[in-house]
């Protein structure tokens, strides 16, 4: 008698936060890889969170310090692995395409245009032409894009249904 294994879909929550997981480490090699052929060391996306710093003050948290860095990176993978992925989730039927992988697209770009306001806003203000930002905007959109579509694409695969309201 031949083993048979019985997988059921996974819930929602699960295959969003697993998705998010995976499109999160797929985030930090494209950012990585796009930033080194547009001269960006590392990943430049995490400068707009590296101010958190500044909301407790000198008194809880010196810029540059490894505290810094550690709120910093806390706060990048639960914004990309969990709070995006839950988000995505809950309203990815009424995104445009007909599959998850296009319906990631979508939100990618939609997360994109929100760091390309926090980079016009500093455009300016820190002695920086958009001209000089526009190679990092360019690299970002692509890893948003590579996020949205593996973030859209797992979810799909593991909850084993797709993303459309039947």
């Amino acid at each position: 008698m031949p083993l048979t294994v019985v997988t059921s879909p996974m819930d929602p929550v699960r295959s969003s936060l697993l998705a998010g997981v995976a499109a999160t480490a797929i985030f930090v090699v494209l950012l990585v890889v796009t930033g080194s052929f547009v001269g960006e060391s590392g990943l430049f996306v995490l400068q707009m969170l590296s101010s958190l710093c500044e909301i407790g003050g000198p008194q809880y948290c010196e810029p540059g310090s490894q505290t810094e860095g550690a709120l910093t990176v806390a706060a990048f993978l639960l914004l990309f692995a969990v709070a995006w992925p839950l988000f995505f989730a809950g309203f990815t039927w009424g995104l445009p395409g007909s599959t998850g992988v296009a319906h990631g697209a979508v939100f990618g770009v939609v997360l994109w245009s929100g760091y390309v306001v926090t980079v016009l806003y500093g455009v300016g203000l820190a002695g920086v032409s958009l001209s000089e930002s526009l190679p990092a905007l360019v690299a970002a959109l692509l890893a948003y894009l590579g996020y949205g579509g593996v973030l859209g694409g797992g979810y799909d695969y593991l909850a084993e249904h797709r993303t459309l309201l039947d």
